[in-house]
């Protein structure tokens, strides 16, 4: 089986078994399943931006303007159907990430993670500060779900809808993965210089997975937003963006569902201790030092074998 086939079986295997989770589990489960969903969303759209060679740090700020997009449009004098506004919200967010592009694509390695940082928080103080817009602090609340849905106020169809999306926007990143651009995209973060030597524009290459990428946050911020009802400030916060980074480190980059996989493993210990969960980060952030650690072990013994048998 080719690699396409497998991550666009990997993708609607997660979307079924959402829905089928749904239908079996319980109130609390189906909860669960809502946010496992959104977020695995996120992360398939960050680990896009990982093939380009760096790790934002600024992608659940980028995920906040899909939220406060659905919140705004909306409404008076809008008033767009929220599924046209989660669409346009992916769309702002991707303009956002065009434009951050410019400056924060110049830099690289951990200027680029510091860079992206400090654009994240500017744009968090944004949705602070430009309270006549945003609400301030206290955000924008009643936000209502898509009127597609025959009962808004179900969580299981809104779990349907979070599901139907996730594969689309899968299927989407797994073509992009296995297209020639996605193939040098990923040939541009494992060797820049090599790459723009032979003619490839590395720069385009690494704006187009950042902006394509940062769709996908904005369109999971749309999806939070409508089903959380309200959208602040305060869902924008390093937990959340932690939990994003973890799984693609636990999970791994290299293949399309390694991201999803070190989600469930988080999710997993998340739903294990949440009854004491100050515990969850600490334990959290253990396992991705053994996942570095594990990782820094794997790429010397490899060097070593290759420098062997060369």
């Amino acid at each position: 089986m080719s690699a396409f086939r497998r991550d666009l079986l990997t993708v609607c295997a997660l979307g079924a078994a959402l829905v089928v989770g749904g239908l079996l589990g319980s109130n609390y489960m189906l909860g669960v399943l809502v946010l496992f969903g959104m977020t695995s969303i996120l992360v398939l759209s960050y680990r896009t931006i990982t093939t380009m060679g760096g790790w934002s740090f600024a992608h659940i700020a980028i995920m906040g303007i899909g939220g406060y997009s659905v919140a705004i449009l909306t409404k008076p004098p809008f008033d767009l159907p929220v599924l046209v506004a989660i669409a346009a919200g992916g769309l702002f967010a991707a303009l956002f990430a065009g434009l951050l592009s410019y400056p924060v694509l110049r830099t690289r390695q951990y200027y680029f993670f510091l860079s992206t940082f400090a654009a994240g928080e500017a744009l968090r103080q944004c949705f602070i500060q430009f309270r006549e817009i945003t609400g301030g602090t206290s955000g924008i609340a009643f936000i209502e779900r898509p009127e597609i849905l025959p009962n808004p106020s179900s969580t299981l169809e809104f779990l349907c809808l979070v599901a139907a999306v996730l594969v689309l926007l899968g299927i989407f990143y797994a073509s992009l993965d296995a297209s020639d651009t996605g193939l040098k995209i990923k040939a541009v973060g494992e060797d820049e210089p090599l790459s723009s030597s032979i003619g490839i524009d590395a720069w385009a290459l690494r704006a187009l997975a950042f902006i394509l990428g940062s769709f996908g946050a904005g369109i999971a911020g749309g999806l939070f937003a409508t089903y959380n009802g309200i959208v602040s400030p305060s869902d924008i916060n390093a937990m959340l963006m932690f939990k994003v980074v973890a799984a693609c480190v636990i999970g791994g980059t290299t293949r399309f569902s390694g991201p999803i996989l070190g989600l469930l493993f988080l999710t997993l210990i998340e739903e294990t201790f949440r009854f004491v969960p100050e515990f969850v980060p600490m334990i959290w952030g253990v396992f991705v030092i053994i996942a570095i650690l594990f990782g820094q072990w794997a790429r010397g013994r490899l060097m070593a074998w290759r420098t062997k048998n060369a």
